[in-house]
Parts: C-alpha cells; structure tokens; sequence
C-alpha cells in the first residue's frame, strides 16, 4: 500500500470515529476512502471491525440516550435486509448497486423534504416507515456499510434532539455490525491481515471520537440537523455517480 492507501485508511478510521460519537452523516466518507485504498469487496470486510471498534466507544459514551421505541421498531426489518443483502453479495456488482443506492438514498431525501415542506408529521410507531427503513439500511449495509443516510433520514423525521440522535444510531449500529459479523466471515471478507490492520488504527478511531463528542457538544440542535440532511444528500449524490 502506497502512502495515499495509508493516508486513506487512516483518513477513514479517523472519520469512523468521529462519526460514530458525533456528526453521524459525515461516515458516508468511510466506505469511499477505504474504497481508494483496496478492492471494494476487501474494503468492506476490512471496515466492519472498525465500524464495531467506532460503535463500542459510541455506546460507551452515549448508552444512556437512546430512543428504544424507535430502535426496536426498525432492528426486525434490518435484520431481514441483512440477510438479503447477503445473498444479493455474489449477484450485484458495485457497477450497478452504487448508482441503484444513491438514487434511492436522494428519493429519501427528496421525500423528507417534500414532507416537511407540507408539514406531515411522521409518528415513531409508524411500523410501515421502520419497515421501509429497516429492510433498505440491512441491504445497503451489509453489501456497502451504507446504512447511513437512509437512518440519518429516519431518525431525523422522529424529531429527536442530537444527543439522542446519536445514541440511537450509536446503539443501532453496534447491534447491527455484530450482527453482520457472520456473515462477513462466511464470505470471505474480513481476514486475518484485515483484523490487524484495524486493531493497528484503533487509537484513530478513539481520537475521531473524542474529536466527534467535543464537536457535537458546541453545535446547535438546528445546525446538527441541517448537516446530517446534507450529509445523506451528498452521500446519496456520491454514490449515484
């Protein structure tokens, strides 16, 4: 690996953290830094265990504010995109799934704000979003760990406050990556030189999520919330094309 594919993985480590612990939107830079740095396939293997090392800090710090209502609804319907997402791993190439993805992600996004525009307000036990929602983030993380802006997109429609935002997505995400931790295995996607490589960029992961905390505690709830809806756009643009 060149100096670039180092500056990349550690770009995305560092990113993982901060993320995870504060602005969730911004992870959506992960998967194409990792991308730049190896084989797609590879990177998705080799991002998970830092993703799950990113969720234990956030948990950590954040396990006390969390929407459980809201998380219980969804964890089901992602559990079955999971496990579709798997199957569809040996049929779908990275051709035609990115620009499938960023269309949906942007069709998302363009709904929220066609909703807000008109002042509907969405209820958190609506079982038809969090099964919408649900099934979308299980397939988009397990082929692309891409479940970012879709669950940006849902729990800012839940009207939650930032701190609670993050705990649920820092909750959410935990139980999810351990969850795809099988099946990653299954398919040859993290190996041993993948897991040394993650353990050797922990202590980014743990500075990105220090740096994340300290960030998210100065920005204001409206501020919070106009950058998580940018950040899914642009993920959703970037995926596109």
């Amino acid at each position: 690996m060149d100096a670039s594919g180092i500056a990349a993985i550690c770009g995305a480590a560092f990113i993982t953290g901060f993320s995870k612990a504060g602005v969730p939107g911004i992870g959506i830079l992960a998967p194409v830094l990792a991308a730049m740095a190896m084989p797609a396939r590879v990177s998705t293997g080799f991002l998970l265990p830092i993703l799950i090392e990113g969720d234990c800090i956030a948990v950590g710090y954040w396990r006390r504010k969390a929407a459980w209502r809201s998380l219980f609804r969804v964890l089901p319907w992602t559990a079955l995109g999971v496990v579709a997402g798997y199957f569809l791993m040996g049929y779908l190439s990275d051709a035609a799934f990115k620009p499938l993805l960023g269309a949906m992600i942007l069709a998302i996004v363009g709904l929220d704000l066609l909703r807000r525009a008109l002042r509907i307000e969405l209820r958190s036990d609506n079982r038809a979003l969090a099964a919408a929602v649900g099934v979308l983030a299980g397939v988009f993380t397990m082929l692309a760990n891409a479940a970012g802006p879709v669950m940006a997109i849902y729990l800012l429609s839940m009207g939650l406050e930032k701190d609670e935002f993050v705990g649920t997505s820092a909750w959410f995400y935990f139980i999810v990556n351990l969850f795809k931790l099988p099946f990653s295995l299954a398919l040859g996607l993290v190996s041993l030189s993948t897991l040394k490589l993650d353990l050797m960029l922990l202590p980014l992961v743990i500075v990105g999520s220090v740096a994340g905390v300290l960030t998210l505690k100065r920005l204001p709830q409206k501020a919070f919330n106009l950058i998580a809806q940018a950040l899914a756009i642009a993920g959703g643009i970037r995926l596109f094309f």
